[in-house]
């Protein structure tokens, strides 16, 4: 009889034939472990982990490998490809950290980790440490970067937002749903509300767009940051692409701003259905236009009836949000490591470029539904 040998245990990079067993521990972490993951799943995670338009076979996504030889635990990696001052940085995001079994393999999550911040990139970043995975990082030395670990919620209806969070914990609450509306309406006819968006300002316009004219536009707007994704025309069609489908969010708006001349001033893309919460991917805009930006996205959002808005802020519109009556809070950590002490400097400063488009929100794996 022919003996099957099997993988020695540790960590060691993802292989295609590892899929089927990440995809089901990914349903069961983190969709619906009563179900088997689906083969549209399957296919997302290795298009997205094995196929990345900048893929490099030296930083890739590494799985766990028990003492029965199975898949024991998953972290998944993207490669970045940024510019420092005009040199290019190889980065790496980390994102979808799990592990079957944590009381049978409890180090293997920091196993993982470590072979992950040992990889060849310049600069290992992850946007989504949850209190686990971060107690990780910290134990490695490694802190938040608390300037881009915030989230922001601007409620537009508080009725509304009300019954949608408590809907989430008691679903019966979405029968008072018609009456939070009519609550509402009343308060959008008080001339003092402070929570309905300020109209804008007359000569400013914005419209839907398309992925084509964002990749004509978008590396306008990200010059201003000295640390900044490298993409070109391809690069950003592929993320742009992968980031049109967030089901669980609702439809997605991509909305440019112009200008009393015309010019584009800067755009954002959310995703959102009335009565629910809309979520922000991405802000981005000239100097000096990031309010108008803002302004443009609050009130599009009300038109539309979302009753609140949430995205991850960034050191260069916290301001701006808060003065428009937004929360910041903490929901999972940024945090980043690297041996070229210079890449540290335009982060502290809020001066880079490295969440939303630039990190793993646009991926499917937020927000996406696999059936």
């Amino acid at each position: 009889m022919l003996e099957v040998k099997t993988r020695d245990s540790g960590v060691c990079a993802l292989k295609p034939s590892d899929i089927p067993a990440v995809a089901n521990q990914f349903q069961r972490t983190f969709r619906d472990p009563r179900k088997p993951a689906p083969d549209s799943l399957k296919a997302y995670l290795a298009d997205l982990f094995l196929h990345h338009h900048w893929h490099e076979a030296n930083i890739p996504s590494r799985v766990y490998i028990d003492t029965n030889g199975k898949v024991g635990g998953f972290i998944g990696v993207l490669p970045l490809r940024l510019v420092f001052n005009g040199k290019p940085i190889r980065a790496a995001v980390a994102g979808s950290l799990m592990v079957e079994n944590p009381g049978k393999n409890p180090f293997a999550g920091a196993q993982l980790l470590r072979s992950f911040l040992a990889g060849s990139q310049d600069l290992s970043i992850s946007e989504s440490a949850n209190t686990v995975s971060m107690g990780m990082w910290e134990r490695l030395g490694h802190k938040p970067v608390a300037a881009y670990s915030m989230d922001w919620l601007r409620v537009l209806r508080p009725a509304g937002f009300a019954v949608a969070a408590l809907s989430r914990c008691l679903r019966p609450a979405k029968l008072l749903a018609p009456l939070a509306a009519f609550a509402d309406n009343i308060a959008a006819r008080i001339d003092r509300n402070p929570l309905r968006p300020k109209t804008q300002a007359r000569g400013y316009g914005d419209k839907d767009v398309g992925n084509d004219e964002l990749v004509e536009h978008i590396p306008q707007f990200i010059q201003q940051y000295p640390l900044r994704p490298d993409w070109d025309k391809a690069s950003l069609k592929w993320f742009l692409a992968h980031a049109d489908r967030k089901e669980q969010h609702g439809e997605t708006s991509k909305r440019m701003v112009y200008g009393k001349d015309g010019a584009p001033l800067g755009f954002y893309i959310c995703y959102g259905r009335p009565h629910k919460v809309g979520w922000v991917l991405q802000i981005l805009a000239r100097p000096g236009a990031t309010e108008c930006v803002v302004e443009s996205l609050l009130n599009h959002a009300y038109r539309h009836g979302y009753v609140a808005l949430r995205g991850r802020s960034h050191p260069q519109i916290s301001g701006i949000l808060m003065r428009r009556k937004s929360l910041l809070f903490c929901a999972s950590s940024t945090v980043v490591h690297s041996k070229n002490p210079d890449l540290f400097a335009p982060i502290r400063l809020g001066d880079a470029l490295i969440t939303g488009l630039a990190g793993e929100a646009w991926t499917r794996i937020i927000g996406g539904e696999f059936t």
